[in-house]
């Protein structure tokens, strides 16, 4: 409704059913017989989108370990999904507590149940931890889903199940040869050359990018292999990108200038592509000859969070307006978090630098 209202003529892609034999059908029900279970799990491996609007749940806390919460769409997750359907590498803000991590290990869940076939995706995160953390909630949310697409207990020709090889690091699939890693995160600038060289791979998720440290040797290392890889998977049809999610950064740091840099040099993604061909896309994408990323960045008003909420979050972190001008306002900070001077003096101040 929203699109329409504001002139996309191409407002319900996000709604497509290529299989009509599902329409009104229940793809959780436990009743359903094993014709319509292998219709939904052709659906899925088809259709995105349907993936996204009728199977997938994320578990809630205290809820149902089988159920949870339906898929949240807003501007944000419509547009960072539309990009990862088209295979661009993305740049993406979003304030605190709108799924931005969620849509991201959503969608990395899809591509290893259905999306391609041997192919190796990274977990990258400023923290070895977090990095586990996100697929943790993979495996959390691939466990909600109904049995039948889970995929996970495979039987070999002699009727013996086949063992997933499983760890709070890795995961690989036993059918399908996907495969992914957790990355711990560099302590020295050699150690970053070699954690990016050792990327050879054609999907990277680089997540609260302004805060790894060294991310700009990363990166650079990453380049050169990660090209071959993702030409490889575009050959074959499958899906390929660096994705790059974070909150504003600190400019007093390397990392955080360096992804500053990057989101500038970004092509600034416009909901009027929806109505523009993946051709034209591109085009505008590589007319940008500074960056291939598409950077999206919605506040969380364009969201549809209140100012109501926007007080209670505020209350929540202690008013500490460091953190939330940088998680919930997404401002770029060029004042450290522990400065003595408050920011406020520090602009007046740069405003007489002469």
């Amino acid at each position: 409704h929203y699109l329409k209202s504001t002139g996309i003529k191409n407002n319900r892609f996000f709604l497509v059913l290529l299989d009509p034999d599902l329409a009104g059908i229940n793809p959780r029900d436990k009743r359903l017989n094993g014709f319509m279970k292998q219709k939904v799990l052709r659906e899925c491996m088809q259709n995105y989108w349907y993936f996204l609007r009728e199977v997938v749940r994320i578990p809630e806390q205290g809820g149902d370990a089988s159920g949870g919460m339906q898929y949240k769409l807003h501007r944000g997750n419509l547009a960072l999904n539309f990009c990862l359907v088209y295979n661009w590498n993305t740049f993406t803000e979003l304030p605190r507590q709108h799924g931005k991590t969620i849509a991201i290990v959503i969608r990395m869940l899809w591509e290893f149940l259905y999306g391609t076939t041997n192919s190796a995706s990274i977990f990258v995160n400023k923290k070895f931890d977090d990095s586990k953390e996100n697929l943790q909630r993979m495996k959390d949310i691939r466990s909600a889903l109904p049995s039948y697409l889970q995929l996970n207990e495979i039987y070999s020709a002699d009727g013996k199940k086949i063992k997933n090889k499983d760890s709070v690091e890795t995961l690989e699939h036993p059918v399908n040869g996907n495969k992914i890693k957790t990355l711990a995160s560099a302590r020295n600038k050699v150690a970053a050359n070699s954690l990016g060289r050792g990327l050879t791979l054609p999907r990277i998720w680089f997540d609260e990018f302004a805060f790894i440290p060294y991310n700009k040797i990363i990166y650079l290392a990453s380049t050169p292999a990660y090209k071959t890889a993702s030409m490889n998977a575009k050959r074959n049809g499958a899906p390929y990108g660096i994705i790059i999610t974070t909150t504003p950064g600190d400019m007093t740091t390397d990392e955080g200038e360096y992804a500053f840099f990057m989101k500038e040099a970004a092509t600034e993604f416009s909901e009027l592509w929806y109505d523009m061909s993946p051709e034209k896309i591109n085009n505008i994408i590589n007319a940008n000859t500074s960056s291939n990323f598409v950077h999206i960045r919605y506040t969380y008003q364009q969201l549809g969070s209140t100012e109501a909420w926007f007080k209670e979050i505020v209350v929540e972190m202690q008013k500490d307006w460091s953190a939330i001008r940088r998680e919930v306002l997404l401002e770029w900070s060029a004042a450290s978090d522990n400065s003595p001077f408050k920011k406020e003096d520090l602009l007046i101040v740069k405003g007489l630098i002469k």
